[in-house]
């Protein structure tokens, strides 16, 4: 049986790592990247789902979340957006994202989140 892949994109080593941990302790393949290149990573593996920071150096997860929306090979994966509370709601209309996930965020609320964009797969 195949293994759903997480693209986790962030800049931040310390959250990289605990997702990595977390979601590969749930069965997860998980593939971390940051900011820019997580599109040519994402054209390339095909993830299943993507983690995206919004706040991060260089190509913010807006401008990341937009170049893989209109690329035809990555338009369809869906996008989770990971950041405060108070950003996420503040770019409800511009981000063309599949979900949020408000940081800080426990482990139950990640689980269910990734689950509910990964089950079909």
């Amino acid at each position: 049986m195949r293994k759903v892949t997480v693209l986790v994109v962030d800049d931040d080593p310390a959250i990289v790592g605990f997702l990595v941990d977390a979601l590969e302790s749930e069965g997860y393949r998980v593939l971390a990247t940051v900011d820019g290149q997580a599109v040519p990573l994402a054209r390339a593996m095909q993830p299943d789902v993507i983690l995206l920071d919004l706040m991060m150096p260089g190509m913010d997860g807006l401008a990341v979340s937009q170049c893989l929306r209109s690329d035809p090979s990555t338009a369809s994966i869906p996008i989770i957006a990971m950041s405060a509370q108070q950003r996420l709601h503040a770019t409800t209309a511009l981000l063309p994202v599949d979900d949020r996930l408000a940081k800080p965020f426990d482990l139950a609320t990640l689980y269910a989140t990734v689950a509910r964009w990964t089950t079909s797969s």
